[in-house]
């Protein structure tokens, strides 16, 4: 190899070492400088926030939770229902739709007008006065006949149905409003005997206002209900006073239908003893049309419950009403199959020769 030529082949290879090593440096350095700018720019991740679980309320039993960020304690609850109803002459008997000439004749089996779903809320809190509350009630039945009654057409549509109260209980004394399914004045008396029909009783699905209040055993309550969702009805007023004694218990009190002109009473006396509860209800009435009397006069209703075992229950109410006589007897089997499933068979028998009844199937929660 010539000089000249080496020369060449030696500058060559040194450029080429220089150009590779000045690559590698700028890589270095680019690298340094990224690194560098991403330390400076790095984004550090907020701690999180501690999560403000639900917490159990034991105030006001059991079921209650508190609503995050609130003193107020909440429950949610209902049933769902399956009933299957029979009656040997499925008419309109209740006296508005009878005045208005509804006798269409229905089904004597069907499980449209009683199956439903009801769920309830309530909420409670203390505050300086006393306990504040208020529930919230959603029905909805898989067929509501179209007009009024109980298997009495051939029609039905499906329906949703809220009711709703709301008050303040110091103890000594306090205060509700709404509208519910049974007034305080009759959630106050109870539902008549034992069994699901309870009796020759009326109870008032109806807009009212109360005052009500307990000291020491004795209950007392005064209000006013609103019967404008009953045609040709305004307003009725009662009183009463309830007293407890050991097992036994005792109710007494006055009403007056304003449209009817009407004066009655109502009063009970019940009582548990071991296995057996007995109650006997009495109400009266000096007109036909007293919004919380079932008939003019006298009705008697008598009521015995036997729990048999802890999931197994049997119940019988003897209606008799004076004016005119007319008397009914209706029994109830109950089994309790699991917490929060029962099962329950209705019959009823009443002196116009006529029997319905009914099987249910229920689970609540």
């Amino acid at each position: 190899m010539s000089s000249l030529s080496w020369f060449h082949t030696q500058l060559f290879e040194w450029g080429l070492t220089m150009n590779i090593k000045s690559l590698l440096l700028g890589s270095a350095a680019a690298f340094a400088a990224v690194s560098g700018a991403q330390a400076a720019d790095a984004i550090v991740a907020a701690a999180p926030e501690p999560m403000e679980y639900v917490k159990v309320c034991d105030a006001f039993g059991t079921g209650y939770f508190y609503i995050p960020g609130t003193e107020t304690c909440l429950k949610i609850g209902g049933l769902v229902r399956w009933q299957l109803d029979y009656s040997k002459a499925p008419l309109i008997s209740d006296r508005t739709a009878a005045t208005a000439g509804i006798t269409n004749p229905g089904y004597k089996w069907s499980s449209y007008a009683n199956s439903q779903f009801r769920l309830n809320i309530d909420a409670k809190n203390d505050s300086e006065v006393g306990t504040v509350y208020s529930s919230i009630q959603l029905r909805g039945y898989n067929g509501q006949v179209a007009g009024s009654g109980i298997n009495t057409g051939t029609t039905y549509n499906g329906g949703y149905v809220a009711y709703f109260y709301a008050g303040i209980d110091a103890g000594a004394y306090g205060f509700e409003a709404g509208r519910f399914d049974g007034s305080y004045w009759t959630r106050f008396f109870g539902f008549g005997g034992f069994t699901d029909d309870g009796g020759s009783y009326v109870y008032n699905d109806n807009s009212y206002a109360a005052f009500f209040g307990k000291v020491g055993s004795v209950s007392y309550t005064a209000g006013v209900d609103d019967f404008t969702n009953v045609a040709g009805k305004t307003a009725g007023l009662n009183a009463a006073v309830k007293g407890t004694f050991g097992p036994a218990e005792a109710a007494l009190g006055v009403d007056y239908d304003i449209a009817a002109k009407a004066f009655g009473m109502k009063g009970y006396v019940s009582g548990k003893f071991d296995i057996v509860s007995l109650k006997l209800m009495g109400l009266y009435s000096a007109k036909d049309n007293n919004a919380y009397a079932p008939a003019r006069g006298f009705t008697m209703v008598l009521g015995g419950k036997v729990d048999i075992t802890k999931q197994l229950f049997a119940a019988v109410d003897y209606s008799y009403s004076f004016t005119p006589k007319t008397w009914n007897v209706v029994g109830d089997l109950g089994w309790n199959v699991a917490n929060g499933f029962a099962v329950l068979v209705e019959g009823k028998y009443q002196s116009t020769k006529v029997s319905s009844g009914f099987l249910r199937f229920e689970r609540t929660f």
